[in-house]
């Protein structure tokens, strides 16, 4: 019984998982086709706002919830999720092909961040060998996962790896002042934070003249804002929520390990120019690393 009880929540986090392995390709790809990450951002995030509040309209509950927050839950979660998400969406926009297994899995290091953080904020006291074991893993990921060929050879910028680096801190921060400040998980504010995710690309757009620059509306343009507004936006994200309510939250998290390889797999399947000998090795040490530095620290298990 415990079984049956426990099955849909794992199903939906699992679906919800899969779905934010499509994330990088879809940043990507509505960069590319609409010539502006910011202006594919701002359809994307506001068709996910749509998705969730119809997900949450159908579970019968008010709308108002989506939007009587906390002052620090909307603080945190303009950091967290807001600027994350145009940090993370710009990085994919702007680098080149080559890198953007590398860009995705620097953000990826976000569980390196957690522990840091919560030794700061939660007072955490981490398992410090397993700490350092998968801090280091991790490092190694990211440094062989543009190749061995190219181990040695930095790209021609830094920028968007910054980007990446910087938005999977912010994320890391969300989730610790979250756990600080005991938020329980209908507290979010995930919706309410893509809406405003979405204005703030549509506005980072508009300032710089790229709105003007999208090409005539095509097929191939629709297809990804609503792959990536649906599905890593909107349905991920609330079904991850009804799954760790209801059902077991550390099997259901510990599907996140996936995401590092499953997201590069896509990545390699969608541009053969970022398929190289060291991305699928580099997204597993991602992954063990990030196992690792999560299960050195309680506090954040």
């Amino acid at each position: 019984m415990a079984f049956k009880s426990n099955s849909r929540p794992i199903l939906l986090g699992l679906i919800a998982t899969l779905c934010w392995c499509w994330s990088g390709v879809c940043f990507r790809k509505g960069s590319d086709l609409m010539g502006s990450s910011m202006v594919y951002l701002a359809w994307m995030t506001g068709c996910g706002s749509l998705t969730a509040v119809l997900i949450h309209r159908l579970q019968g509950h008010p709308i108002a919830e989506m939007i009587r927050l906390p002052g620090k839950v909307l603080a945190a979660g303009f950091f967290g999720v807001a600027l994350y998400t145009v940090l993370l969406a710009k990085a994919f926009g702007i680098a080149a092909e080559a890198d953007i297994g590398q860009i995705n899995l620097l953000n990826y290091l976000w569980p390196v961040w957690m522990v840091a953080l919560s030794m700061r904020l939660l007072g955490s006291r981490p398992r410090m060998p397993l700490a350092v074991s998968g801090i280091l893993l991790g490092l190694i990921g990211v440094a062989i996962s543009r190749g061995f060929r190219q181990f040695a050879h930095l790209p021609a910028t830094l920028l968007p790896h910054g980007l990446a680096l910087a938005g999977g801190f912010l994320w890391a921060l969300y989730v610790v002042l979250l756990r600080r400040w005991n938020v329980p998980e209908k507290q979010s504010g995930t919706a309410f934070h893509f809406a405003v995710c979405a204005a703030i690309a549509g506005l980072l757009a508009a300032v710089a003249g790229e709105w003007q620059q999208v090409p005539p509306c095509s097929g191939d343009m629709l297809f990804w804002i609503l792959l990536g507004g649906i599905g890593p936006v909107g349905t991920a994200y609330s079904l991850y929520e009804i799954s760790v309510k209801n059902g077991p939250v550390l099997v259901i998290a510990s599907f996140a390990y996936f995401i590092p390889v499953g997201s590069s797999l896509l990545i390699g399947f969608f541009y053969q120019e970022a398929l190289n000998s060291g991305l699928l090795v580099g997204a597993l040490c991602i992954a063990a690393g990030a196992w690792l530095v999560r299960h050195s620290c309680r506090d954040i298990e």
